[in-house]
C-alpha cells in the first residue's frame, strides 16, 4: 500500500538526512585529543601523535563510508516516485544500522592489539547496511508503482549492480578478520577507499538506452 500524507517521500528524505548528519558528527568524538591523556602517568609525543593520527584516519575512513551510503540512498530516492509501508519499515532498519556505525567502529578500536569479535562487529554492521540497501532497491524494482516512470531498465540494473559494491567489500573485510590477517589494521585503512575506487572505475556514468 502506497503511503500518503503526512508521511511523504520528502519527510523520509529529511529524517534520512538528519540521521546521516547526526551520525557523521558523532564520529568526531572518537578523535584522540590531549584532554584524553590528562590523567595518564606518562605519555610520549610519539605515542600521542601515533594514536591521534590513527583516530583521524579512522574518522576519515568511516566518514567516507557514510558519505558513500548517503549518496547511494539518495540516488535510489531520486529514481523513486513514492514508497509503501514495507519499504518504510525496512528503511528504518537501515537508519538503525547507520546510527550503530560509530558504536561498532569505536568498539573495534577498544583493543589495540586486535580482537576478532570487536573487528568483526563493525564489518557485520557494514555488511548489514549494504544488504538492506540492496534489498530496498530490489523491492522497489519489483513494484513499478514506486518508481519514476522515466527510469529505464538499463539504469535500474546499473543501480542494482552499483549497490552490490558495499556488501562485497564488507564480505572481504569479514574474511580478512576471520583469517586473522597480520596486516589487518593497514588493510582496514585501505578498504575504506576500495568502494569509491571501484565505483570511479566501473560506475562513473549510468547507461542510456537508445531511443526507439
Amino acid at each position: 500500500m502506497v503511503i500518503s500524507e503526512p508521511i511523504t517521500k520528502a519527510n523520509l528524505e529529511r529524517i534520512t538526512n538528519g540521521i546521516f548528519a547526526f551520525t557523521m558528527t558523532l564520529l568526531a568524538r572518537d578523535i584522540v585529543t590531549p584532554a584524553q591523556y590528562e590523567k595518564a602517568a606518562s605519555i610520549t609525543v610519539e605515542q600521542f601523535t601515533l594514536n591521534t593520527v590513527g583516530s583521524i584516519i579512522d574518522f576519515v575512513g568511516i566518514f567516507i563510508i557514510l558519505a558513500m551510503f548517503w549518496m547511494l540512498f539518495f540516488q535510489m530516492f531520486h529514481r523513486m516516485k513514492t514508497y509503501d509501508y514495507h519499504f518504510l519499515h525496512v528503511h528504518m532498519l537501515a537508519l538503525m544500522s547507520i546510527v550503530l556505525i560509530p558504536f561498532s567502529s569505536t568498539f573495534s578500536n577498544l583493543t589495540p592489539d586486535g580482537f576478532t569479535f570487536t573487528d568483526l562487529l563493525f564489518q557485520i554492521n557494514y555488511l548489514l547496511l549494504g544488504l538492506i540497501l540492496v534489498y530496498l532497491w530490489h523491492y522497489a524494482r519489483s513494484k513499478p508503482a514506486l518508481l519514476d516512470p522515466s527510469l529505464t531498465n538499463a539504469e535500474a540494473t546499473f543501480i542494482s549492480n552499483k549497490h552490490l559494491v558495499p556488501p562485497a567489500v564488507a564480505l572481504i573485510g569479514i574474511v580478512l578478520v576471520l583469517a586473522n590477517f597480520r596486516e589487518i589494521d593497514f588493510m582496514t585503512n585501505v578498504m575504506y577507499f576500495v568502494p569509491f575506487i571501484i565505483m570511479a572505475i566501473f560506475f562513473r556514468r549510468p547507461p542510456f538506452e537508445p531511443e526507439v
